[in-house]
């Protein structure tokens, strides 16, 4: 368990990505529905492989969010690794072609702006706790 605190997860997830388009998932069944779920209001809900690729990246940038309040040595590793996991992602989008989908699908992109909130928040929230834990910037 002690790897998941200085190995962001959006490591995890652009692995996973990868995996899955050498697997023939994606792009070609990004669109494709993986089940159908009968709403109270009437209404199916069927949700894409996409769409829970996106669920996923959310719920990782609230962990990786989460990660980022504490002010140890492991942070800077984990905000160093978060940006070289964010500048995988974004060269990954501009040159490989199946990151962008069958008909122009846009999420890797969403998983990749995720990332870059990621090192942002990562960075903006650990300096502010670091200067609320030394005292500085008291006005």
């Amino acid at each position: 368990m002690i790897i998941f605190k200085f190995i962001p997860l959006f490591a995890f997830l652009l692995g996973a990505f990868w995996g899955l388009h050498q697997l023939g998932y994606f792009p070609e069944k990004l669109n494709h529905i993986l089940f159908g779920l009968r709403l109270p209001s009437g209404k199916e809900w069927a949700p894409t492989w996409g769409g829970v690729m996106v669920l996923v990246g959310l719920i990782t940038l609230y962990i990786e969010i989460f990660k980022s309040t504490r002010t140890s040595s492991i942070s800077i590793v984990d905000h160093t690794l978060s940006t070289i996991v964010f500048v995988a992602f974004l060269v990954s989008w501009m040159i490989l072609p199946w990151t962008a989908g069958d008909k122009g699908d846009s999420t890797f992109l969403l998983l990749t702006i995720m990332s870059f909130i990621d090192v942002i928040a990562g960075f903006t929230i650990t300096i502010a706790a670091a200067r609320r834990d030394f005292g500085l910037g008291e006005s």
